[in-house]
């Protein structure tokens, strides 16, 4: 049987509400959450709100209301029960909706605790400015027709459009598995094939392979990479002539 705790020293500074107190005074009785000994915990808690009677209006209510919930519980649970009309029927538990909020407070509680530990490890890490580094930016000015990216994507619009009026009306679409990575090897390849330095970006779109858009787009994108990856860059002596695609000496 579980028996009252003879004195109380509690503060209630240290804690955040009624159900608060009624969590630290389950805990501290060592009971089942889900099986709250009413009689014991209502006196318990009835105790300590005694013990503070110079309370502030607003914080009072609180605790008064909570205490008179706690009382109302234990008036049910003195009443007698009423017959069941069938063997299914089953007590409602007057305590049911206080485990409720005892429970979401429980959790509202952790969270807080994990949101604080974390605010914690926050502080102790300490950031600083984006520094400065223009100064360090090379910039290698284009010369001449050099193409920028914006001259390719009209090139492969142009090519989209030539290849759309070479197919026929109905076509059917296919994936062929033709990654980046195989289109930059075959442009790799063209150079060796060829043996020059210098390719024409419509011959290398059109060697060897059906021109389908996909087709057109894998190879769009392979020759970006090896641009990114100065191997190559494009030149284009005016605006109707065709792109050539430059291999540079130091990837050879």
């Amino acid at each position: 049987m579980i028996e009252k705790t003879s004195e109380l020293t509690l503060d209630l500074a240290a804690f955040e509400g009624p159900l608060d107190l009624l969590l630290h005074l389950i805990k501290d009785l060592k009971v089942d959450i889900f099986d709250i000994p009413i009689n014991i915990v209502t006196d318990q808690y009835l105790a300590y709100i005694h013990t503070y009677e110079n309370l502030s209006l607003d914080i009072a209510s609180e605790y008064l209301v909570m205490a008179a919930t706690l009382l109302e519980i234990k008036t049910q649970m003195m009443l007698p029960k009423t017959p069941k009309m069938s063997d299914e029927e089953e007590d409602e538990d007057p305590r049911d909706a206080l485990v409720e909020q005892l429970l979401a407070f429980q959790q509202y509680q952790e969270i807080s605790h994990i949101l604080a530990d974390k605010q914690a490890e926050r502080s102790l890490e300490y950031t600083k400015q984006p520094s400065d580094l223009s100064a360090y930016q090379d910039k290698i000015p284009m010369t001449g027709r050099q193409l920028t990216p914006d001259d390719l994507y009209r090139a492969l619009q142009k090519m989209a459009f030539r290849l759309k009026n070479q197919q026929p009306i109905q076509t059917t679409i296919s994936n062929d598995g033709y990654s980046v990575n195989m289109a930059m090897a075959d442009i790799r390849q063209a150079f060796v094939t060829a043996d020059k330095q210098i390719l024409m970006f419509q011959e290398t779109v059109f060697a060897g392979k059906a021109p389908t858009r996909g087709y057109i787009v894998t190879l769009f994108l392979a020759i970006l990479e090896l641009v990114k990856a100065n191997e190559l860059y494009l030149y284009q002596e005016t605006i109707v002539d065709d792109i050539q695609l430059i291999r540079r000496e130091e990837s050879e």
